[in-house]
């Protein structure tokens, strides 16, 4: 009676304290648990009466049985036989249990309806957005979604024509029957009230959330809608501002957008509860911070695609390294956080329980419709990751963190040995594509984020210059005749000179004549407003203008080097000093370039590009816009740590070539041309004056110029004050590329100004079948184009009675005959003995020469194609241009290249 009592003393102890560490719905264990400590019991208790002679076996025939035996006959099959039985029964039941989310639905619940969230999303907007929201069954997680409806939910817009939207809390199922028992019945009455969980049949635990954010993915994978919004339970979020940004950005490809960490490490301190020990690959692809982000439709698909994937701890690395495969990047937005910060702009404000916050999402939400700052009352003690840390402590540097304006977030020490086999350079950061948000800073051309031009292939348009000195006193005739062979060569330029001393109708005499020439005025607000900086870093440098003007005597040069990188970056063209003249135009629109000069300075020696003391100059330089090299070179020097006020190229060329030199190769792979010196600096800083000086040579030296390069810099320090010889080589090359528009008070009459022979360069038969060479897009001529020394143009202007400000336009007309070639006026080289074209009743001399750099001549093609051909010919152009009538006669002459 006694034995029986306290085994059921023990079975009843032992049920209850099992049953409520393992819940009802799992029988198996307080049954295995009972089961072993009875067989333990009886296996002892065998073994103890048989060694003690207590308790002998013995066998029908009257043999004593060893106990070994007895315990496999009389414990083990027995208890095998069962534990076999009860896995059977369990399997069954398992499969007939519903799941938490079918009871869910099975009681009256949509929360797994399909059709249910479809009918919200698809519809008839512009713009429609999917928001998930990532919760959990906890008590906590219940009073999170409380205060996440009853607060930043009610930011978001209501439906319209233009922007629609669904939102989706996600839990998975109850971790313990415990919190099934606990909150099943909130959760119900919760989803019957409002009808916004998506309970889906996962586990619902932090180790095992990448696996419910992507079945959370995956079932909006089913539905119609233009972006998805993931963020969490504990994130306020300005939903305000984010619904106004994608409905103005409307529907795109491949958009993903957070706070971005790249080149970040796996965390494996165990004591860290986001360490991770799955992933074997070193360094992290990109990716972004689980506390908000937004895909566009189509990496939805992407991300869901069926096949295996790696799951690892950490789901918003997960994206991040099922995203790698299709080379998509996130686009970094600081305003997203995931601290304990808050500054005014951001759009994601973590709530975290680990914070122990003061405030609420109420009073935030409290501050945005009473229109306060959004920080208002909160605690802004600390820096926010990539914003400027000026009055706030704990740097996030001080975190081992450094934040890059356009990639993000990444570590500052690069010496584990997961970094060591990183040897690749960025080469293009994502840029923003014009939008209709945009703010216009030169109406139809350019706004605060992009140009019209910028995306195209037509980038190569926009051109660069930079005035800050008074012009009553340093602008002279020489620079107006600058930008004249600038207009010359290229007509269909677009001019923006960067200046905060020019009045906007500076050069109305050139724009009346159809060219384009803008003014864009600068100053320290203009800068900070228009966002003309790299981070937080340059912003701070930036705002430091007035200290740094007057720390030294070369803040004008520094600020002129700054203006044209973040033009270069933001928008993309060609930048050229006012005093580089150009005696041919770049043989592609295409190339991106940047020309090299020499120092006789052998302290440079420890910067310079080679031996040779090379180095890059930045007077003359084309790239497409986000060249990540322009914005390092930026938070190399034009940072509160790092400028020097008293070193005089640090931010121009010294710095164009440090960076260049440590990436060399791989730029040059990526697109970069280093163009030689006589290309673009044919007679260095101390041999120009010899180009100023009459020479009885001035055309032949000139000539030979043009032959190997595009440009002819003047070095305005050296030269502006020196005047020019009329014999000289300047004074040649001004003379042939002038379009006589430069002086307001002269009148001089039109005039039709071209080459006197056409020497059309065949290679020599020593001449490799390449010809021209790698760099002939760029540099070399292309033969029977009239460009450079022989370039076909109008020029002079008669004074006009209009309005100062309308276009001078004319009736043009061209007709152009070959004796025996032909000539092509489109890409098509199509080529005609006789091309006769009406340009219209109202050309603008801008308009007429375009046409006219057009002009090509193609060789009579003779029967064989292995006979070169030998002979001679002539062009006729003639040109009528309002009341001017003018024909050029033009010999052409075969002429082979020295090999």
């Amino acid at each position: 009676m006694i034995r029986l009592f306290t085994l059921a003393t023990i079975f009843w102890f032992s049920v209850v304290s099992i049953v409520s560490s393992f819940g009802a719905d799992q029988p198996i264990w307080p049954w295995m648990a009972i089961c072993t400590t009875l067989a333990v019991a009886q296996i002892i208790q065998i073994i103890h009466f048989r060694f003690r002679g207590l308790y002998p076996q013995k066998n029908h025939r009257g043999q004593v049985v060893d106990p070994r035996v007895v315990i496999v006959r009389k414990v083990l099959i027995p208890g095998g036989i069962v534990s076999f039985l009860t896995m059977v029964m369990l399997l069954h039941q398992n499969n007939t249990r519903p799941s938490s989310a079918e009871a869910l639905a099975s009681t009256g619940a949509t929360a797994i309806a399909s059709f249910n969230a479809a009918k919200l999303i698809i519809g008839s907007a512009q713009t429609q957005v999917l928001i998930l929201i990532i919760s959990s069954w906890a008590p906590k997680g219940y009073q999170k979604r409380k205060d996440f409806r009853e607060s930043t939910l009610r930011l978001l817009p209501p439906s319209s024509s233009r922007f629609a939207f669904t939102y989706k809390f996600v839990i998975g199922e109850a971790p313990t029957a415990r919190a099934r028992e606990s909150m099943g019945h909130k959760i119900k009455e919760e989803q019957e009230k409002h009808d916004d969980l998506l309970i889906l049949p996962v586990s619902d635990t932090y180790e095992d959330l990448s696996y419910k954010v992507f079945k959370g993915l995956e079932w909006s994978n089913k539905f119609k809608f233009d972006f998805l919004c993931k963020t969490d339970d504990d994130i306020f979020v300005r939903w305000d501002v984010v619904a106004q940004e994608l409905t103005d950005l409307g529907p795109t490809h491949y958009y993903w957008r957070g706070l971005a960490y790249w080149d970040m490490a796996p965390i494996t301190n165990k004591e860290n509860k986001n360490n991770e020990e799955q992933y074997k690959l070193g360094i992290f692809p990109p990716f972004v911070a689980g506390s908000l982000y937004i895909f566009s439709r189509d990496v939805v698909t992407l991300l869901t695609y069926p096949g295996p994937r790696l799951f690892t701890k950490n789901e918003d690395q997960n994206i991040g390294i099922w995203l790698h495969a299709f080379n998509i990047k996130p686009i970094h937005d600081k305003r997203i956080q995931q601290w304990d910060v808050c500054e005014n702009d951001m759009i994601a404000k973590h709530f975290s329980d680990a914070f122990a916050p003061v405030e609420s999402m109420h009073d935030m939400y409290k501050n945005v419709i009473e229109n306060r700052s959004l920080c208002k009352g909160f605690r802004q003690v600390y820096c926010a990751a990539c914003y400027s840390c000026v009055g706030r402590t704990n740097h996030w540097k001080d975190w081992g963190v450094a934040c890059d304006s356009v990639k993000g977030i990444t570590s500052l020490d690069k010496n584990d040995a997961a970094y060591q086999s990183q040897g690749t350079v960025d080469i293009k950061d994502p840029m923003p594509s014009l939008s209709k948000k945009d703010e216009w800073i030169l109406p139809g051309l350019l706004t605060d984020a992009s140009s019209v031009y910028s995306d195209t292939e037509h980038w190569a348009r926009l051109h660069w210059a930079i005035w800050t000195t008074d012009p009553g006193k340093t602008w002279q005739a020489r620079h107006y005749q600058a930008i004249e062979t600038l207009l010359v060569h290229n007509p269909n330029a677009i001019l923006i000179i960067l200046s905060n001393t020019l009045p906007s109708d500076f050069f109305r005499d050139y724009t009346r004549q159809g060219f384009q020439i803008h003014i864009l005025s600068f100053s320290k607000d203009l800068l900070l407003k228009r966002k003309w900086f790299f981070s937080p870093n340059t912003e701070e440098w930036l705002q430091r203008w007035d200290d740094w003007a007057a720390a030294g005597s070369f803040f004008p040069v520094h600020l002129a080097d700054y203006l044209r990188l973040v033009a270069l970056y933001k928008y993309g063209g060609l930048y050229m000093d006012m005093d580089a003249l150009w005696v041919r135009a770049p043989g592609d629109g295409m190339t991106e370039f940047i020309g090299a000069d020499l120092s006789d300075n052998d302290q440079d020696r420890s910067w310079t590009l080679d031996e040779t003391n090379t180095y890059l100059a930045n007077g003359v330089m084309r790239f497409r816009r986000g060249r990540t090299m322009f914005r390092q070179i930026a938070e190399d020097y034009f940072t509160l740590s790092k400028y020097d006020p008293e070193c005089f190229n640090c931010g121009g060329p010294r710095a164009f070539t440090t960076y260049v030199k440590k990436h060399r190769t791989e730029l040059e792979n990526n697109g970069l041309t280093i163009l030689p010196r006589e290309a673009l600096y044919p007679y260095n800083w101390k041999e120009i004056e010899v180009a100023i000086r009459d020479s009885k040579d001035a055309e032949v030296e000139i000539q030979k110029v043009e032959e190997r390069g595009i440009g002819l810099h003047l070095y305005g320090k050296v030269t502006s004050k020196k005047k020019i010889g009329e014999g000289s080589v300047v004074a040649a090359a001004l003379k042939i590329w002038s379009l006589g528009i430069y002086s307001a008070s002269s009148s001089s009459t039109s005039m039709l100004q071209g080459p006197k022979v056409l020497y059309y360069t065949v290679p020599s038969l020593q001449a490799s079948s390449s010809w021209p060479v790698s760099k002939g897009a760029l540099i070399e001529k292309i033969p029977g184009t009239f460009r450079g020394i022989d370039a076909v143009f109008v020029r002079g202007v008669k004074s006009s009675s209009a309005a100062p400000s309308s276009l001078v336009t004319k009736k043009a007309s061209l007709l152009i005959t070959t004796r025996e070639g032909s000539v092509a006026m489109d890409e098509s080289m199509a080529g005609s003995r006789r091309i006769e074209m009406d340009l219209g009743e109202e050309v603008t001399m801008a308009q007429l020469n375009l046409a006219l750099s057009r002009i090509q001549y193609l060789p009579p093609t003779k029967t064989s194609a292995m006979t070169p051909w030998t002979g001679s010919d002539q062009v006729t152009i003639q040109v009528t241009f309002g009341d001017m009538h003018r024909e050029l006669v033009i010999p052409v002459v075969r002429k082979v290249a020295k090999s």
